[in-house]
């Protein structure tokens, strides 16, 4: 069994080698230092993955969700900022192992939640895209060949759900997504996100794939509420 084996200094190594392309000044979460993150910051995203609390499939993440972190997600899908992306990347390829090694390494395929028409037309990609070319080159380092696949659309638009509670969340997200017509996958699915909060995007994405009854695997996230990390 493998476990939890990146330093601090292994990852500001790689993500310094990305400098000369985002030409960062300071850290890119507390500004504070000419590290592109430093410790302390770094140590947020090299925590141990760990299940959490949304049941309905197994479900694991690594980082919990605070604003320095959110500013983080923001560089990496407003931006396009690589060392945001990379650090995603790193959180999500550890989530995702955790499951596998669980599952005794089961095939599988990964499936990222889709970003709306409109955001692929404002940022030109689906968010996750990039960010899932990073996990699987990270898998190849460790001698895993991952695959992902674009399996899910969205059905309808949903409101913004800047502000909205866990009751309007999941009104606004009933029913939005659908499995692709003519995609048949026999492997097991391990859905993708970025970050989880009240659970809703992933419970409407394993509806989803039950009415074509596929099985979901399990979930995996880079970053997670910190209700969701609650022991209970």
């Amino acid at each position: 069994m493998t476990m939890f084996r990146h330093s601090t200094s292994w990852i500001n190594d790689a993500l310094s080698g990305l400098q000369s392309l985002v030409f960062p000044s300071s850290c890119i979460m507390c500004a504070q230092t000419d590290q592109v993150i430093c410790e302390r910051c770094n140590a947020q995203w090299i925590s141990p993955p760990r299940f959490i609390n949304f049941v309905d499939v197994p479900t694991t993440s690594v980082v919990p969700y605070s604003s320095e972190v959110s500013s983080v997600v923001l560089k990496a899908k407003e931006d396009g900022n690589r060392v945001a992306r990379r650090l995603i990347a790193q959180a999500l390829y550890e989530a995702v192992d955790f499951i596998s090694i669980r599952n005794k390494n089961q095939p599988f395929v990964l499936v990222p939640i889709p970003s709306s028409r409109e955001a692929i037309r404002q940022r030109g990609e689906s968010f996750l895209h990039p960010i899932l070319k990073n996990v699987n080159e990270i898998a190849a380092v460790h001698g895993s060949n991952w695959e992902w696949k674009e399996v899910l659309i969205h059905k309808k638009r949903v409101r913004d759900q800047a502000g909205l509670n866990s009751r309007e969340r999941s009104q606004n997200l009933q029913g939005v997504f659908a499995v692709r017509e003519g995609v048949a996958e026999e492997r097991p699915i391990i859905l993708i996100d970025d970050v989880i909060t009240t659970g809703s995007t992933l419970k409407n994405a394993i509806l989803a794939f039950n009415e074509r009854k596929m099985t979901v695997l399990g979930a995996a996230t880079a970053c997670a509420s910190a209700h969701q990390f609650l022991i209970r």
